[in-house]
């Protein structure tokens, strides 16, 4: 009988799992949900006779764009192995999404009746827009059409400053960026605090915009001393944020188009009330020196006379005070119309700021990988087995590294780089064997 350590043996049954289950895809439910402060979640997947444990791994929950929840119904792609210092396996996730959209729905549904049962979305806690904000800040990716258009937008209508907090719109740590976005923007000090929030992202399918459903963005949103307005994906897009946001944009363009007014048909507006103004003004003046004039006060004409004189030249100067009040308050509203170009210059400058420092990341990230893939093939087994060598393993799986070893067994494994084989000793083959090595 052969003896085993239990090192050997646990690595053996390790081996053995990953090599017969090494690509499955369990559907279950999810339960006992634990979040670890490393940021991998330990959970177990079941159904009505059994019981799974179950990890994902920090770097593969974060790519998902669903958070996982107890209860959920949940497709899941992955391998089962073994955790040998607790003498249990356990299935670990590479990829999971939920069973069906309906199953997402209804989670949806319920959580809406929560939050709204709450009086998050009660009409009588939104927050009305401001007229004409004078800092608007922008919650959305910083690269990508979105915040092109809405900048390209807001200096179409009426140039603002604009305050933008990058953040990610996809995947599960998307929801905690967006938070700390919205809680940041509320935190600035009075005089860099915008007016106007905007929370915005492009199209996409319905899983994209779940993060926007999560509960920890609603209640941020509710929360928010600055109104804010949603524009998450288009028209027909509907999501959590949107019931509790002050206002609901259809499109990201939409909401650059709510947030301020097109200054030229402003201008004009005013323009046209100055003129009723003055032509009002006119017309009570004129009535009244008329009916000074009427033949209803002849017999004391002589007397008034004096008086109807000093009033013609009173309206002469009330007339020259109005036009200058009239054109001062043009001038004054030209200069708070006009944008300032500081301020478009250092939105462009930080727009650019953001993105060189985005691309200059990601093409150090992508060198890196580069060599680490290249160390790693220069270094692997395959490499050496394309040389001519063979992988001996015996027929427990453990390798063969000598011919005191090899005598012990009968069969063999040999792996070359293209496959492996299995094949058994013959006696006078490993005597011949002997004699060339001696």
């Amino acid at each position: 009988m052969e003896e085993y350590t239990v090192s050997r043996l646990s690595a053996l049954i390790k081996r053995s799992m990953e090599q017969n289950f090494s690509k499955i895809q369990l559907k279950a439910e999810v339960s006992a949900l634990k979040v670890h402060t490393s940021g991998h979640l330990y959970f177990a997947l079941k159904d009505a006779e059994a019981v799974i444990d179950a990890v994902c791994w920090k770097y593969v929950a974060q790519k998902q764009n669903i958070k996982l929840e107890d209860g959920m119904e949940v497709k899941c792609i992955g391998q089962v192995t073994t955790y040998p210092m607790r003498s249990k396996y356990q299935f670990v996730v590479e990829q999971f999404e939920l069973s069906g959209t309906g199953e997402l729905l209804k989670i949806l549904e319920e959580r809406k009746k929560k939050l709204a049962a709450e009086g998050l979305f009660d009409p009588s806690r939104k927050k009305p827009i401001p007229f004409l904000p004078r800092t608007i800040g922008i919650i959305t990716s910083p690269t990508g059409a979105v915040i092109r258009d809405m900048l390209q937008r807001i200096g179409q209508r009426f140039p603002r400053h604009v305050l933008l907090w990058p953040v990610l719109v996809q995947g599960l740590d998307a929801c905690r960026q967006i938070v700390e976005a919205i809680d940041g923007m509320n935190s600035l000090p009075p005089d860099k605090k915008p007016d106007l929030l905007i929370v915005a992202r492009g199209g996409g399918s319905f899983e994209d915009l779940m993060p926007f459903n999560e509960e920890d963005i609603v209640r941020a949103v509710a929360r928010s001393a600055i109104p804010i307005i949603s524009a998450v994906g288009h028209e027909t897009d509907t999501t959590l944020i949107d019931y509790a946001a002050d206002l609901r944009a259809p499109t990201p363009t939409a909401a650059a188009e709510f947030a301020v007014p097109e200054k030229i048909k402003l201008q004009a507006d005013l323009g046209r009330i100055f003129s009723k103004l003055q032509l009002i003004m006119s017309s009570n003046m004129e009535k009244k020196r008329l009916f000074l004039q009427s033949n209803k006060i002849l017999d004391i004409r002589g007397i008034v006379a004096e008086k109807i004189q000093r009033l013609d030249y009173a309206s002469d100067r009330a007339m020259s005070h109005i036009n200058k009040f009239i054109a001062a308050k043009k001038l004054a509203l030209a200069r708070i119309i006009l944008p300032k170009p500081q301020i478009k210059t250092n939105s462009s400058n930080l727009f650019q700021k953001l993105r060189f420092l985005f691309f200059t990341q990601f093409e150090a990230a992508k060198n890196n990988f580069a060599i680490l893939a290249n160390g790693m093939e220069s270094n692997s087994h395959i490499n050496i087995l394309r040389k001519g060598f063979a992988f001996v393993e015996s027929p427990e799986m453990t390798p063969i590294a000598s011919v005191a070893e090899a005598e012990k067994h009968h069969f063999f494994s040999l792996t070359f780089s293209d496959g492996k084989i299995k094949v058994r000793k013959e006696p006078t083959q490993v005597n011949l064997f002997d004699a060339d090595i001696k």
